[in-house]
């Protein structure tokens, strides 16, 4: 199933600054709304961006996969809720509502999701 392409802009929302607060269960509901959740396998949002972090919320169907993944900086991965195979090294790993997975940086890795689930992934990029 090819990835849906957004259409329309989501809202103005404030990405940085020296304190930005979102709520997970809010963005979560927003996700789920859209047509890319609704005609395809993922939706995603940005809701942190500075120079140095992102951190990126995203809902994934039943048996949807990304594969050969790879982040420039290192990366946290918390499952919010559902279950995700995430093969890295080989080793496929069942991370569920409540795990974290930390990667170094530039580390392959593919997810697969058990169930619909909300996958909250936190980047940080070199400090120059």
């Amino acid at each position: 199933m090819p990835e849906p392409v957004r259409t329309t802009a989501r809202e103005d929302r404030v990405l940085s600054g020296p304190a930005v607060k979102f709520s997970i269960a809010d963005e979560t509901l927003r996700l789920r709304q859209e047509p890319e959740w609704i005609s395809g396998a993922r939706n995603s949002v940005t809701v942190v961006k500075t120079a140095n972090l992102s951190i990126v919320l995203t809902a994934v169907k039943k048996d949807a996969s990304i594969c050969g993944h790879e982040v420039s900086g290192p990366i946290t991965l918390q499952v919010i809720s559902g279950a995700v195979k995430f093969g890295v090294a080989g080793e496929p790993l069942t991370l569920k509502a409540g795990d974290v997975i930390a990667l170094d940086k530039a580390i392959p890795h593919d997810i697969q999701a058990v169930e619909d689930s909300e996958l909250l992934l936190t980047i940080v990029k070199e400090i120059k």
